[in-house]
């Protein structure tokens, strides 16, 4: 998924962005045959990792396409299309688990998957997609210069370290809520899975809410207002009494608005080189989703449930400094 989210945009610049949704496509193919089918611990592997490689590619691409359409109210658009992942994360898991009460193997279940996958991969070739000129076929050339010479400048290192920040809690919250409610707060393992549905379904809900706001008051303001929320909740969740760890369930609708609000400002960069910027910046999000949850079991390892917890509201705060700094810059 790392990998892919840097190379699918180096790709949309060279061959344009329709390339990487049919590449995505195949990879997803792939690797969903390949590993409903394999029974050896290398292929599963391999085929995991065209399964990173295609989902990865299909997020990169999915935004990198909206922002390059809708010019005016980015924010808007980029926060409906990561509000259907996140409908997408609530109605896969209760159809599966449907699918298992059924007794249907998990082999059949990711081969029933490719009667989604293999239609929009077709759709993906005959599409149309306006103004996707690959390089190629351009005067321009590809300036690896240019590239290095922005993701340098401070505003856009700040952005970066504002979305690895965002996903290392994000990611880190999702995986570690359910063992910390259980152990740490007496949470009931029915109700602990509860609370993380009840989390991703927020996060959809307020992406669709942020959608209606997010260009009017700013995006910078916006990210403020949500990170600061998010900070509120997970300190009140990790350090209040039982009966406050629903605060922690309300982070998921805290977070909704930071990672496409933040997609919105980048994809604003003046650069010929749009797809390469947001495959860095989505690389950065990738080092943050595997830095953070392994972070916060380290510490849980050391020092118990409720320092490893505590800190997502680290990473909320290094979010909320990065975020005023850029304000006053503006200013």
């Amino acid at each position: 998924f790392f990998i892919s989210t840097f190379l699918a945009g180096l790709i949309a610049d060279l061959l344009g962005k329709k390339s990487t949704l049919i590449i995505a496509g195949i990879c997803l193919i792939l690797g969903v045959t390949g590993y409903a089918a394999s029974s050896n611990l290398i292929l599963f592997i391999g085929f995991i990792f065209f399964i990173g490689l295609g989902a990865g590619s299909l997020e990169l691409s999915g935004s990198n396409i909206v922002s390059g359409i809708h010019k005016e109210k980015k924010g808007r658009y980029l926060n409906l299309l990561n509000a259907f992942y996140g409908i997408g994360s609530i109605i896969v898991p209760i159809l599966i688990s449907i699918l298992f009460n059924l007794k249907t193997s998990w082999r059949t279940i990711y081969r029933y998957s490719l009667f989604v996958i293999i239609p929009i991969t077709l759709y993906f070739i005959i599409m149309k997609l306006p103004g996707d000129t690959p390089k190629t076929r351009r005067t321009d050339k590809f300036n690896y210069k240019e590239i290095l010479r922005l993701s340098l400048k401070t505003d856009i290192l700040f952005m970066h370290f504002i979305i690895f920040s965002y996903v290392a809690t994000e990611i880190g919250m999702a995986t570690w809520l359910v063992e910390f409610l259980q152990k740490a707060k007496n949470v009931s393992s029915t109700a602990s899975s509860l609370y993380l549905s009840i989390y991703f379904a927020g996060m959809t809900a307020g992406r669709l809410l942020g959608s209606l706001f997010v260009d009017k008051i700013g995006y910078l303001k916006s990210l403020l207002i949500f990170s600061s929320m998010a900070l509120f909740c997970t300190v009140i969740g990790i350090f209040g009494p039982s009966e406050t760890a629903i605060m922690l369930v309300l982070t998921g609708f805290c977070f909704s608005i930071i990672f496409p609000t933040s997609t919105a400002i980048v994809s604003e960069i003046p650069s010929k080189h749009s797809g390469t910027m947001l495959g860095i910046f989505f690389a950065f999000g990738g080092l943050g989703g595997m830095f953070g949850p392994w972070l916060i079991g380290v510490v849980n390892d050391l020092y118990g449930l409720q320092m490893g917890m505590s800190l997502n509201s680290i990473f909320c705060i290094f979010i909320i400094a990065l975020v005023i700094v850029l304000m006053k810059k503006i200013c």
